[in-house]
């Protein structure tokens, strides 16, 4: 995650700059305009992204809940076949044991299919905050001339006027106040 933030930031610092002069008489021409983004800011007091961390624990907890009581019902079973040990020829009992433990291999493909498509739809989400925030950034470095954007946490001082991370969070609140997020599976 940190390095596609890092590669976001030199990015969209080189859409922000004005094409290369073409002799050094240009270049003292071009003024440079610096800008801070605290982007760790942004990620964690984004709304869109506080809903999706509020979604993503609800969709855990209800595959929890469902990993919960098929591992009950799959210990059930198997109590159930111990129990059956007895009555059973060992031919039946071992066909009954590879069925058990068919299920429980299906269990354990479920379970790892959920994680699967909760990272996809994380994923997701986080693709559509993003984007947004690369069209917003874009936004303010255009309309404040600006040719440089950095980091916060990559300047050792800034001036707190350089900083754009409250418009930034802003816009990104009122443009994504949540982000379309189908329930992981449903699709």
């Amino acid at each position: 995650m940190e390095r596609l933030i890092t590669a976001w930031m030199v990015a969209m610092a080189l859409l922000v700059l004005p094409s290369a002069p073409v002799n050094a008489q240009q270049q003292e021409r071009t003024p440079v305009k610096i800008a801070i983004l605290d982007v760790q800011r942004v990620f964690q007091n984004a709304r869109a992204l506080r809903y999706l961390q509020v979604r993503m624990r609800e969709y855990m907890e209800e595959y929890r809940a469902e990993t919960a009581r098929e591992e009950q019902a799959i210990r059930a079973a198997q109590q159930e076949l111990a129990g059956m040990r007895e009555r059973l020829s060992p031919q039946e009992y071992e066909e009954e044991r590879r069925l058990l433990e068919r299920r429980l291999l299906r269990a354990q493909e479920r379970v790892q299919q959920r994680k699967n498509t909760l990272n996809q739809a994380q994923q997701m989400g986080m693709s559509e905050v993003q984007a947004t925030l690369n069209v917003i950034v874009t936004e303010i470095a255009h309309e404040q001339a600006l040719t440089l954007i950095l980091r916060k946490d990559q300047a050792v001082l800034n001036a707190t006027s350089l900083e754009i991370t409250d418009e930034v969070l802003r816009r990104l609140d009122d443009r994504l106040p949540t982000v379309d997020l189908d329930q992981p599976g449903t699709h």
